[in-house]
């Protein structure tokens, strides 16, 4: 017997999205769109990069389809758009400090040498901040985004002294991870660019 895909579960549109269906593609993202757009945009409160990431993200499960193993759809779903989310928080902070720091430094002084050397400490910066834990990199940007402890406690819903111990514990791995970048003629200009 016919059953529109309307009122097919998760794992049949997951199993028809494997066998090319688009009509199973389609009624994943009427299914879920509203409620990830509504996710992101609490978020990023940005219009444009909130319909970018969710494209993104929809675009990447098409792609994907046969090589992602998912087990629960609207897990997956929201994860992936949890990391896209934290990976644009923080692409927007390091944009944002980066503009800072050239406000701050005379433009006669960037050589490309030292151009060169806040490139590698950015990378190995990204590079560190993806090896925190989870739940440490999502209060560290959300900190770094403008938010104050309480606002990320309230927000997350932990107390503050555990969120002041998450951004004490993500400085302390970064700036162990970063060194080689802090010696004393960078300490200053690279503490006050990332943290």
């Amino acid at each position: 017997m016919y059953r529109p895909l309307k009122a097919s579960s998760d794992c049949e549109l997951l199993s028809l999205l494997m066998e090319d269906s688009d009509a199973a593609f389609e009624e994943i993202y009427r299914r879920y769109f509203t409620k990830l757009y509504a996710l992101v945009k609490r978020r990023l409160c940005d219009e444009q990069q909130t319909e970018d990431i969710i494209h993104d993200l929809f675009l990447n499960l098409w792609v994907n389809r046969h090589k992602a193993n998912i087990d629960n759809l609207p897990n997956y779903l929201m994860k992936s758009v949890k990391y896209r989310v934290l990976d644009a928080l923080d692409h927007d902070t390091v944009r944002q400090n980066f503009l800072d720091y050239q406000v701050y430094t005379p433009q006669e002084h960037n050589s490309t040498e030292e151009n060169i050397f806040y490139s590698d400490a950015l990378r190995v910066y990204n590079e560190n901040l993806m090896i925190l834990p989870e739940k440490c990199r999502e209060v560290f940007l959300l900190s770094r985004a403008g938010l104050s402890q309480k606002e990320i406690a309230q927000k997350l819903g932990i107390s503050e002294n555990t969120v002041e111990n998450h951004i004490a514990k993500a400085l302390r791995l970064l700036k162990s991870g970063m060194a080689e970048y802090l010696t004393p003629n960078t300490l200053i200009p690279i503490l006050f660019f990332f943290f």
